[in-house]
C-alpha cells in the first residue's frame, strides 16, 4: 500500500464528510455559535469574585463605637448593609431565606469594651448552606474587622501620646500577585472554558461520523470500498480539526472582546497545542460513533464522556491535588487535564511549552492512542 494512494483516499473521505458539513445549515450553525454563546453565557454565569454581600445587623449597644464599626463595614467594597434589626427572630429568619449573606450582632456595651482597652466580641452568623460563599464572605468579614482593629490600635496609641511604632502589628505580610494581579475570576475561567467548550463541541462534532452514515444507508457503499478503516477515520477527522481549529480561533476573540482575556505569552505553541487537543476530543467522538448504532446514543455518550469529566476531574473547577490519590491518577487519562495546564499557563503566565513539555507529550500520546483506538473499534461489517 503506497503513501499516495493512502493519503489519496483519505482526502477522498476528507472531501465528501466536508461537503456533508457544508450542505447541513445545523451543522454550520453548530461550529459556529455553540462555542461563543458558552463561552459567553458561562463566563459572565461563573463568577467567584463575591462583590457588596448583603448583611444584616442586630446593635444591642447602640453606641458611637458600635456605629463606627458598621461603617466601616460599609465603606468596604465587599458589603451593603440590608437592615438594622432589633428582633434576633427577624435576623435569623432573613438569614434563613438567603435576604442576606450573614448577619451582625454587636453585643451590649460594646463601645465600653473597647474604651476600656478590652476585647470586644462580636457575633456573626452564616448561611452554611452554601460553603463557598460563606467562607468567603467571612474571610472578606475577617479582613475588615483586622483593618478596623488596627485603626482603633492607632487612635488609642496616638492619644495616649506613645511612638507609632507600637501600633503597628508584629508580623505583616506584603503579598504580590505574579499572575493574574487583580485575582479576577473571569481570567481563571476563560482559558479553562475553552478547553472544555472545545472539548465537547470536538466530540459532538464527529460522534454521528459513522452511525450517521448506518442511518442514511451509506455504510454500505463505505464497507465495499478497498479503503481501510485507519484511512476511513482519519479521512473522517481532517477536515473537522480544521473547524475545530477556527472554532479555537473564534473563542480566543471573543475571549478577548467580552472579557478583556487573552493569552499573553506563545500565541503559535497554544494553537498547535490546541490542534492536538483537537484530535484527541474529535477521536472520542469518532470512538463513540464507531460503537454506538443510533445518533442519539452516540450524542449522548459523547456528551458524557466530555463534559462531565472535563468540568469535574481535570483541575477546571477543582483543584487536581485536592482530589483523592485515585482521582489524581484517573484525571491524568483525560486530554483536558494536561491541556487545561498548558493553556492557562500561557494566558496567564506569559509562557510557551518549555516548562510543560511533559504536558505536551502525555497530550500528544493520548491523542494518538485515541486514534488507534477509534480505527480498532471501527468495523467494515453491517451488523
Amino acid at each position: 500500500m503506497s503513501c499516495p494512494q493512502t493519503l489519496r483516499r483519505m482526502l477522498a473521505v476528507a472531501r465528501a464528510e466536508w461537503t456533508h458539513n457544508y450542505r447541513d445549515a445545523r451543522a454550520l450553525g453548530i461550529i459556529v455559535l455553540l462555542p461563543l454563546v458558552l463561552l459567553i453565557l458561562y463566563g459572565y454565569a461563573i463568577n467567584f469574585d463575591l462583590r457588596e454581600l448583603r448583611f444584616a445587623v442586630q446593635d444591642w449597644d447602640r453606641s458611637q463605637a458600635s456605629g463606627e464599626f458598621v461603617e466601616s463595614m460599609v465603606r468596604s467594597d465587599y458589603f451593603t448593609l440590608a437592615a438594622l434589626v432589633e428582633d434576633t427572630a427577624r435576623l435569623e429568619d432573613m438569614v434563613a431565606r438567603g435576604q442576606v449573606r450573614f448577619a451582625l450582632i454587636i453585643p451590649p456595651h460594646f463601645g465600653d469594651d473597647l474604651a476600656a482597652g478590652r476585647a470586644a466580641p462580636v457575633q456573626v452568623l452564616l448561611d452554611g448552606a452554601d460553603s463557598t460563599s460563606a467562607g468567603i464572605a467571612l474571610g472578606y468579614l475577617q479582613g475588615v474587622v483586622r483593618g478596623y482593629s488596627v485603626e482603633l490600635v492607632q487612635r488609642w496609641v496616638t492619644r495616649r501620646g506613645l511612638p507609632a511604632a507600637m501600633a503597628a502589628p508584629a508580623l505583616e505580610v506584603q503579598p504580590r500577585v505574579l499572575y493574574n494581579p487583580e485575582m479576577t475570576t473571569v481570567s481563571f475561567i476563560v482559558p479553562g472554558l475553552i478547553a472544555v467548550i472545545m472539548t465537547m463541541l470536538a466530540a459532538l462534532l464527529t460522534s454521528g461520523c459513522i452511525v450517521r452514515e448506518r442511518e442514511a444507508g451509506s455504510f454500505e457503499g463505505l464497507a465495499a470500498s478497498p479503503i481501510a478503516p485507519v484511512e476511513i477515520v482519519l479521512g473522517k477527522l481532517t477536515p473537522y480539526v480544521f473547524i475545530a481549529s477556527f472554532d479555537v480561533i473564534l473563542a480566543i476573540g471573543a475571549g478577548r472582546l467580552f472579557f478583556g482575556v487573552a493569552p499573553t505569552g506563545d500565541r503559535l505553541a497554544l494553537l498547535w497545542v490546541s490542534a492536538v487537543y483537537l484530535i484527541a476530543s474529535l477521536a472520542i467522538g469518532m470512538l463513540v460513533s464507531s460503537i454506538a448504532r443510533t445518533q442519539q446514543v452516540a450524542t449522548m455518550v459523547a456528551f458524557l464522556t466530555t463534559m462531565l469529566p472535563t468540568m469535574l476531574l481535570t483541575g477546571f473547577v477543582f483543584p487536581i491535588r485536592s482530589m483523592p490519590a485515585a482521582l489524581q491518577y484517573i484525571a491524568q487519562i483525560f486530554p483536558a487535564t494536561h491541556f487545561l495546564v498548558i493553556i492557562r499557563a500561557i494566558y496567564l503566565k506569559g509562557t510557551g511549552l518549555g516548562l510543560y513539555v511533559h504536558h505536551a507529550l502525555a497530550l500528544g500520546l493520548i491523542a494518538l492512542v485515541l486514534v488507534v483506538a477509534a480505527s480498532k473499534a471501527f468495523r467494515k461489517s453491517l451488523e
